[in-house]
């Protein structure tokens, strides 16, 4: 045990934080010197059905190495890590190569970055972070690249929705749900005296909101229900400060017996233990599958977890290639626009379920999107394919839907 809690001290020491997609002004005198688009999107020749699949020589479809450029804005955030060793993955079936920005700060670096994936010779540009909103996308169509990006920017997707090199992105992440879930499952455990670790909530950061308000909620609803439960203490801001550290403490001298978490709560284990109360506090929170959190769902301290799937960026690779390759229409809403693909989320709420989860979220365990399940949104692989193929796919994310893709396969 001694040496688990070593790592995990060692965990919660370095946790840092970003958020994902912060909103800012956009000078769209930035582009204002590009010059207009000279060729349209490229749509197939021939019935696709005839189509024999064209490979590289080293096998990887398509024949051609298609260039995309993506768009950081942080090198070092797990999240970004995970999602290279997918995309590394993705690349030893699919004829892809990626261009990685370093940590970009403003909407000027991101159009910078852009414009020397076009010198570059880059197809698409995959937008994980987007400081330039609709001018990111614009930017790419006049440079005859295809833009993936802007979940969770509505009035920016409203903008560039019809541009025919604007190809769609992921929906935002329903973070309210997140909040309202955690708070089922600390019901779920027994938890009746709640701490509330509210993040960025006071600072007005959206996401958080959402998944503050669905915490309470939560929690309301449960008490309407005639549920012992209630807020006995809310602990703001972000860890690694002295404020932080001072509500921790003060929390913990309450009676406790359950934690609601709108970030990792990994910073909780050494306060924990100091004040005894290691194992008996249950945690839901948001996080990123790890072997620490299995370690901590093993030991009592974690018995709910919800999480993003890193993997699901990597739609992005499928929708480029397509509409390179002549499939772009069947991607697109029936009525043209470019589609915001649903993307499940795991909740996770005993060890097991997490062991198996982090098991296949690596080349051996085959992801939670294999390569052959990518293939069946390749237009090339599948002429039929839908945008709600494209849905069904990516919203299939329990254990018991991906063991059965798994076995199929």
């Amino acid at each position: 045990m001694k040496k688990v809690l070593v790592l995990l001290l060692a965990a919660a020491m370095i946790f840092t934080f970003a958020a994902c997609a912060p909103s800012s002004s956009t000078p769209s005198a930035t582009t204002g010197d590009v010059p207009a688009k000279t060729t349209e999107p490229t749509e197939p020749s021939e019935s696709s059905k005839d189509k024999e699949i064209e490979l590289s020589a080293d096998g990887r479809y398509p024949k051609e190495t298609v260039k995309m450029g993506f768009v950081n804005y942080d090198t070092t955030a797990e999240q970004v890590l995970a999602v290279q060793e997918y995309f590394k993955y993705l690349q030893t079936g699919l004829n892809f190569e990626v261009i990685w920005s370093e940590s970009l700060n403003n909407a000027e670096e991101e159009f910078a970055f852009i414009e020397q994936c076009a010198a570059a010779g880059c197809k698409g540009i995959i937008g994980y972070y987007n400081e330039g909103n609709e001018e990111s996308a614009k930017l790419c169509g006049n440079l005859n690249m295809y833009y993936w990006g802007l979940g969770g920017k509505p009035e920016a997707y409203e903008l560039v929705k019809n541009e025919p090199y604007y190809i769609g992105c992921n929906a935002s992440a329903d973070n309210y749900q997140f909040g309202y879930s955690i708070a089922e499952m600390l019901v779920a455990n027994d938890a009746g005296k709640i701490i509330v670790m509210s993040g960025g909530k006071d600072y007005g950061v959206p996401f958080f909101v959402d998944r503050y308000k669905g915490i309470m909620d939560g929690i309301a609803a449960a008490k309407a229900d005639g549920k012992d439960i209630e807020v006995v203490y809310e602990v703001p801001g972000w860890p690694g400060t002295e404020e932080f550290a001072a509500h921790q403490t003060a929390a913990l001298a309450t009676d406790a017996d359950g934690l609601a978490g709108t970030l990792t709560s990994l910073m909780w284990i050494q306060p924990m233990q100091v004040a005894g109360k290691f194992g008996q506090i249950k945690v839901a929170t948001v996080d990123t599958v790890s072997n620490v959190v299995v370690d901590m769902m093993g030991a009592g301290m974690y018995v709910g977890v919800v999480a993003e799937i890193p993997e699901a960026f990597g739609m992005a690779v499928p929708m480029i290639i397509n509409a390179v390759t002549g499939y772009g229409d069947q991607q697109r809403n029936s009525d043209g626009s470019a589609a915001q693909i649903e993307a499940g989320y795991w909740e996770i709420n005993s060890v097991e379920e997490a062991g198996y989860l982090l098991s296949i979220s690596n080349a051996e365990g085959g992801y939670a999107f294999s390569i052959d399940d990518v293939k069946t949104v390749l237009g090339a692989y599948n002429p039929e394919f839908t945008v709600e193929d494209m849905n069904a796919l990516y919203t299939a994310v329990s254990v018991e839907e991906i063991q059965a893709r798994k076995a199929a396969d």
